[in-house]
């Protein structure tokens, strides 16, 4: 059994790091578990700012103490995995054992094609991925590492410090293309996985996604027990009726439209019980992690109003 957690997504883009830095604190104030960092050069608008994920979260690991750090999810396609398992392991260090890996395959063909970053197709992505998250645990748990894949070689590669966490830090993961395939990547190698916030399954879909994943486990011979299950969500909060219809008319859901994706954000509006309610209908087909995207979060108010009046509905809960 899993206790529920819940992490924020920080206001990361349009924001400077001081922004970025009180929303973190707030997450921690008031008992979040963690909070997510993306991994982007640019925002699907190109001009507004766009802090780096790997420099926001060394600055973020000196200034908190208890909130877990997460990346959402790295892009494998911009470090070679040597690299990323040492810079992994070294924030792993720096916050005490605070560091929850999220790996993805890539996805956002503009922007690498703008900073030069190759991009193939989706079979090749997710096999330098499966490659990445062999090499990665290698590093962090073994002595010494040789490796020859189609992609990645390393020879008598010695990674020190290791991570803190025993035995490394949790891997996380999730699904935007190439179902199937990544889903038989999740069942060898995830600790958990996550669908993208701009899409939200309906509770049955999900269960159905999470049958799909059982009988890729099987295949591989793994527990489907040992991978958690976790929800983005975007979410927009307020203490009543109509005040809930103002916020949902002014943070307009986002509309996603680039070369590889197109999509409307999905997602959940409500008053805090009517959240607390549409969340049971996630946790009772077995979600016990969920990442808050709130459009209004750099206010501050949608952290300190989830905190108090939904998260404490699922303290002490297991599934």
């Amino acid at each position: 059994m899993r206790r529920i957690l819940f992490g924020a997504n920080v206001p990361q883009v349009g924001s400077d790091y001081d922004t970025v830095k009180r929303a973190v604190l707030e997450c921690e104030k008031h008992g979040f578990d963690f909070v997510w960092i993306a991994d982007h050069f640019q925002d699907t608008t190109p001009s507004r700012p766009y802090l780096e994920c790997w420099t926001t979260l060394s600055a973020l690991a000196a200034e908190t103490k208890r909130i877990r750090l997460s990346t959402v999810l790295v892009n494998n396609l911009f470090r070679h995995p040597s690299l990323l398992a040492k810079m992994s392991s070294t924030l792993d260090v720096i916050s005490r054992g605070r560091l929850n890996l999220g790996i993805g395959a890539g996805w956002y063909s503009e922007e690498c094609n703008s900073f030069g970053v190759p991009f193939p197709k989706p079979l090749e992505r997710i096999q330098r991925l499966e490659e990445s998250f062999e090499i990665v645990k290698r590093l962090w748990t073994q002595d010494t590492v040789t490796f020859q894949g189609k992609y990645y070689s390393l020879k008598d590669a010695v990674l020190e410090p290791k991570p803190v966490q025993k035995p490394h830090p949790p891997i996380w993961t999730g699904i935007m293309y190439g179902k199937r395939r990544m889903l038989n990547v999740i069942a060898k190698h995830a600790d958990l996985w996550t669908i993208s916030s701009l899409y939200l399954p309906t509770p049955k879909e999900h269960q159905e996604m999470k049958k799909a994943l059982d009988e890729a486990c099987r295949t591989v011979g793994r527990d489907p027990n040992q991978i958690q299950q976790a929800l983005g969500i975007g979410c927009v909060i307020a203490e009543d009726e109509p005040r809930l219809r103002e916020k949902a008319e002014r943070f307009k859901p986002i509309s996603l439209n680039v070369k590889d994706y197109s999509t409307k954000q999905m997602r959940l509006e409500g008053t805090p019980q009517q959240l607390i309610e549409k969340l049971r209908a996630y946790t009772s087909v077995g979600v016990t992690c969920f990442v808050m995207n709130f459009p209004d979060v750099a206010t501050l108010e949608p952290v300190r109003l989830f905190s108090e009046k939904v998260m404490p509905a699922f303290r002490g809960e297991t599934c």
